[in-house]
């Protein structure tokens, strides 16, 4: 059986200076790279920010995975967002 090809992921934030970009295997979580890039990028959670990730036009569930939003695609391309909230 033949494995499945990796997806090259591209996060980029309005707030980081370069984007984030690493291959994924397909079953990966929409999580797993949202904390990769958030490592990566140096952003930390303040308790007041919110981040997650955004593409074609939504905000991305966790548990949705790289494969499910990749499609056919070898490469897929996400937005890091912030919502900040009043405490």
């Amino acid at each position: 059986m033949p494995q499945p090809h990796e997806i090259k992921i591209t996060v980029t934030s309005a707030l980081a200076g370069h984007p984030y970009q690493r291959d994924y295997a397909p079953q990966v979580t929409a999580m797993s790279v949202l904390s990769d890039a958030l490592t990566a990028f140096g952003f930390a959670s303040d308790g007041t920010t919110r981040y997650y990730l955004f593409f074609d036009g939504h905000e991305v569930p966790p548990e949705a995975t790289v494969g499910e939003l990749a499609g056919h695609a070898k490469a897929l391309h996400l937005k890091l967002r912030t919502e900040t909230t009043n405490g």
